[in-house]
């Protein structure tokens, strides 16, 4: 028999830290959307606010990729989630502070690779 490999709280650190950083991405792009659907009145052509809710829409994808890449992290399932999680992460921003957090997220999930499932 093997001998059992010791757990690290890598995965749990990066899973939540993508976590924080999937819930700053939702509230800025939120943000976003709620801004773009306001200039629809200033706007007689309606490009403007259409790309502006366009890319907020977009941004609010990325960061609830980097939620579930970040609940998987915590649960050390499906590595590959939780680093297209944490690259997705970067883009959502999330005040630029949810980058940040994002980038040490991925580090630390790419790093401990060899405990998941």
């Amino acid at each position: 028999m093997m001998p059992m490999q010791q757990r690290s709280a890598l995965p749990v650190a990066g899973g939540a830290l993508l976590l924080i950083a999937g819930i700053l991405g939702l509230v800025q792009w939120g943000w976003v959307i709620a801004v773009g659907s306001s200039v629809i009145g200033f706007d007689p052509t309606g490009i403007l606010a259409g790309a502006i809710i366009i890319c907020g829409a977009i941004g609010i994808i990325f960061s609830l990729i980097a939620l579930l890449g970040g609940v998987f992290a915590i649960q050390r399932k499906m590595w590959g989630l939780g680093i297209a999680g944490g690259v997705l992460g970067l883009f959502s921003f999330g005040f630029f502070l949810g980058s940040i957090l994002a980038l040490i997220g991925l580090i630390l999930i790419a790093v401990s690779h060899k405990e998941f499932t």
